[in-house]
Formats: structure tokens, C-alpha cells, sequence
């Protein structure tokens, strides 16, 4: 599993990671730790992983999601998940 720290690292610099991951990737299990309610977590995902974010997300976590399955332990904000274009 792969984990990252939104205290030490951007949520730009987290969602460039995940866009950047092939479609036949191996890194399929992410974690992030201190979301601290920041928006546009894990937004706009077109490949096949397991997301699970520890903690509040602000707005559209998620949003444009094709493909991943995100599990959020907290609260969210509006438009979580918004504009999906799958059944994941």
C-alpha cells in the first residue's frame, strides 16, 4: 500500500501521482493520512485503484471518477464524487 501524506505533500502533487499511474499498474492501494478537509482530492481518476483517505475531505473529492473506488473515513464536503462517470 502506498501512503501519502497530505501534511508533507500537495494535494496537486498526490492527484499529478495518480494521473500519472498507467491502466495495467501494480500501485492499485493508496492511503492518505492528514487530508485536513482539502478539496479536489483524487479527482478526475481513470485507472483501476483502491483509494481510502483517512480523515475530512473538502469539495469534489472524487469528482470525474471513471474508475477508482475511494472510501472516505470522515466527513466530505459538497459535490463528493460529483459528475462520475461510472458505477465504482
Amino acid at each position: 500500500m502506498i501512503e501519502v501524506d497530505l501534511g508533507r505533500e500537495t494535494v496537486r502533487a498526490l492527484n499529478a501521482r495518480l494521473h500519472q499511474l498507467p491502466r495495467d499498474t501494480n500501485e492499485r492501494a493508496w492511503r492518505i493520512l492528514n487530508a485536513r478537509g482539502a478539496h479536489s482530492i483524487a479527482a478526475g481518476l481513470t485507472v483501476p485503484v483502491e483509494i481510502t483517505i483517512e480523515g475530512h475531505v473538502g469539495y469534489y473529492c472524487g469528482g470525474m471518477n471513471k474508475a477508482a473506488a475511494i472510501t472516505v473515513h470522515g466527513h466530505c464536503g459538497t459535490g463528493v464524487g460529483e459528475n462520475m462517470m461510472s458505477e465504482t
